[in-house]
C-alpha cells in the first residue's frame, strides 16, 4: 500500500512539472497599440494559435463603450457605426449584424473573459501585425498616409530612442510641418544642454507637427544621429506638408502593419497586397520563391518584387 501511495505522489509530481515545463515554453505576449504597450490585469494567452486578451481592456483602449450580459457571457461594445456582438463560447460572433466565423472563441480562463485579438482589433477599424521573433501584436488606430521604414541596423541610437518614446506615448506618426521645424526644435531643445560626441534627438522630430513642446529627448551618438537625420530626409523629400507618416523600425520588433489573416497567431499566412506593405514588412525585394511573393507585386515580371 505504501509502495502504490509513493507511486501515486511521484506520477502526479511528473504531471505537474510538465505542466510548469510547459508553461514556461510559452513566450510573454506584447500588444503594442499605436507604439505604446498595453498593460492587461491578465497576460494574453495564445489558445491554439490565436491570441486571447481581456475583454475591457482591449475593447476600451480601442475607443468602444462595452456592455456585458453575465447570464448570456455575452459582450456588446459600439464604436461609432459599428457594433459589435461576441458570446463567449461561440464560434461566430457579429459586426453589424453580420456573421463572422472566428477560429478560436471567446473563452473565460481562470475567472477571466478573454477574446481574440484580431477579430476585435479590426472590427473596429484597428490595423493589426504579428512579430513572431519578439512574440509582439501591433496594434495601429491612427490614419496615416505612406509608411516610412526606419533601419534599425544602420542607425541602431535613434532608432532605439524611436522606438522608447514611443512606448511612453509619442506618436508614431509625424505630419510633417516644415515650416514650423524651427520653432519645434527650439521649444523642445530648450533647457536641455549640449553634450560632446552627441545629438540632442527629439522625436516627434522638430519638422512633425506632433514635435515641438513636451517632445522626448534623448543624448544619441551624432555620427548616428546626422545619418538617421539626412535618411528621413531623403525618404519624405517628395512629400508635401501636412502628409501624414507611419514609421515603423525595420526588424526593430516595432510596429509592422500586415496583411489580415483570419486571426493572430504566430505562425500568420505570409501575403503582401501591396509593396508598401511589403516594405514596411522590412522584405522587399522578395522573389519568386520568398514567402508572400506574387505576380501581383512583379509588374515586370523579372521574378523579383518590389525592387
Amino acid at each position: 500500500m505504501r509502495k502504490k501511495i509513493v507511486l501515486l505522489l511521484t506520477l502526479f509530481s511528473l504531471f505537474f512539472s510538465m505542466i510548469s515545463v510547459s508553461n514556461a515554453e510559452q513566450p510573454e505576449i506584447s500588444v503594442l497599440l499605436d507604439g505604446k504597450k498595453l498593460s492587461f490585469e491578465v497576460p494574453p494567452a495564445n489558445i491554439d494559435g490565436s491570441v486571447l486578451v481581456p475583454l475591457r481592456k482591449i475593447f476600451e483602449s480601442l475607443g468602444a463603450t462595452i456592455e456585458w450580459n453575465g447570464d448570456s457571457k455575452t459582450v456588446t461594445a459600439v464604436k461609432g457605426d459599428t457594433t459589435i456582438i461576441l458570446t463567449v463560447g461561440a464560434k461566430e460572433a457579429y459586426k453589424n449584424q453580420i456573421p463572422i466565423t472566428l477560429s478560436v472563441p471567446g473563452q473565460i480562463v481562470e475567472g477571466n473573459t478573454l477574446v481574440p485579438l484580431r477579430f476585435v482589433s479590426e472590427a473596429l477599424g484597428a490595423i493589426v501585425g504579428w512579430n513572431g521573433e519578439t512574440s509582439t501584436v501591433t496594434l495601429f488606430t491612427k490614419e496615416y498616409d505612406v509608411i516610412l521604414t526606419f533601419p534599425v541596423y544602420k542607425y541602431p541610437g535613434t532608432a532605439a530612442h524611436i522606438k522608447a518614446a514611443i512606448e511612453k506615448g509619442e506618436s508614431a506618426v509625424c505630419t510633417i510641418d516644415r515650416k514650423g521645424a524651427d520653432e519645434n526644435r527650439q521649444e523642445s531643445l530648450k533647457g536641455i544642454p549640449t553634450k560632446d560626441g552627441y545629438d540632442r534627438d527629439e522625436w516627434p522630430m522638430a519638422m512633425c507637427a506632433e514635435g515641438g513642446t513636451g517632445a522626448d529627448v534623448e543624448y544619441v551618438p551624432s555620427s548616428d544621429n546626422r545619418g538617421s537625420g539626412s535618411y528621413i530626409g531623403n525618404q519624405l523629400e517628395a512629400y508635401t506638408d501636412g502628409t501624414r507618416v507611419l514609421f515603423v523600425l525595420e526588424g526593430g520588433g516595432a510596429a509592422t502593419p500586415v496583411a489580415p489573416a483570419t486571426e493572430t497567431g504566430p505562425k500568420p499566412r505570409v501575403q503582401f497586397n501591396s509593396c508598401a506593405e511589403v516594405k514596411a514588412a522590412g522584405k522587399a525585394p522578395i522573389r519568386k520563391d520568398d514567402p508572400g511573393y506574387s505576380t501581383k507585386l512583379d509588374r515586370d515580371g523579372d521574378g523579383v518584387a518590389c525592387e
